[in-house]
């Protein structure tokens, strides 16, 4: 699978929210979406999945543009997974999860036994076989992140995208859900995932994007998006970004606005001498 995004503009009621958008993505990779509130992340996810009109640009899968694809077919090729889904109805949690088969069903078709095994083994995975007769609106937050995330693995697409999955979980489910999305990208699945805590995005995701007022800030490995420069930019933060020497893996410390010496901070907080900071000034 190779997604190429061209010059990707996109307007919501005329305002423009993304600005000439240009990238590649393949067959493995985990990617993270990092920002601030309100700088087009969920926009271009969803403009990924192509449930908006693009102003400029295009959007190809395959070398395939999905403006050209009905519904049914980008369903077979992309699942996407909503940060906030509301419901009024009593559907069970595996009810929910086996609508990811619709796009592989005829109008006339029932669900198959292949489908009901699918189902289990997602269900499984994920950790809410369980909870496959309860009704989904009586399920805790993270229990309801679950369940989507099923449905999101049960449309067995070659690419996932996830708009913050972990937003109602607590901290064991979270990293586990990481270990789980890295995983599948090892298998061959291609992962675009929404997430605002960055060091979870730093340990497991093999690139960022970072995206700020609709443009694309930064792009590549964790480490060469996360530094100091790049978070004042985007979130206009005071920060230090360093490797944790026990478990080699990103930290950052974000420092009051109004900071003029770190020096403080450094000897309170143990932080490398080394490490590059850019204060608010």
């Amino acid at each position: 699978m190779e997604l190429c995004i061209e010059h990707l503009s996109v307007s919501l009621n005329k305002q423009p929210i993304l600005h000439d958008i240009s990238l590649t993505a393949k067959r493995g990779e985990f990617i993270g979406i990092i920002g601030p509130n309100g700088s087009g992340k969920t926009t271009f996810l969803k403009s990924l999945r192509g449930l908006y009109d693009f102003k400029e640009g295009n959007v190809k899968l395959n070398g395939e543009s999905i403006a050209n694809s009905n519904d049914k077919e980008i369903a077979k090729l992309v699942a996407y997974m909503q940060q906030n889904i509301n419901l009024n109805f009593g559907y069970t949690a595996k009810e929910i999860v086996m609508t990811a088969r619709y796009p592989y069903l005829k109008w006339w078709q029932n669900e198959s036994v292949h489908d009901e095994q699918i189902v289990e083994a997602v269900m499984k995975n994920v950790g809410i076989w369980h909870l496959r007769e309860r009704a989904v609106n009586e399920l805790s937050g993270g229990e309801r992140q679950r369940v989507f995330l099923a449905k999101a693995l049960a449309q067995e697409t070659e690419l996932l995208l996830l708009d913050e999955p972990t937003a109602a979980l607590d901290l064991v489910y979270a990293d586990e859900i990481f270990r789980q999305a890295r995983q599948y990208c090892k298998e061959g699945k291609t992962i675009f995932i929404v997430v605002h805590d960055l060091e979870l995005a730093a340990k497991f995701c093999t690139r960022l994007l970072l995206i700020s007022e609709g443009r694309l800030v930064a792009d590549g490995r964790p480490k060469d998006v996360l530094t100091a420069q790049n978070l004042k930019k985007a979130f206009h933060l005071a920060s230090a970004v360093y490797e944790d020497p026990y478990f080699k893996q990103q930290r950052i410390f974000i420092f009051p606005n109004d900071a003029s010496n770190i020096e403080p901070y450094r000897r309170g907080n143990g932080l490398p001498a080394d490490i590059t900071v850019e204060l608010n000034r």
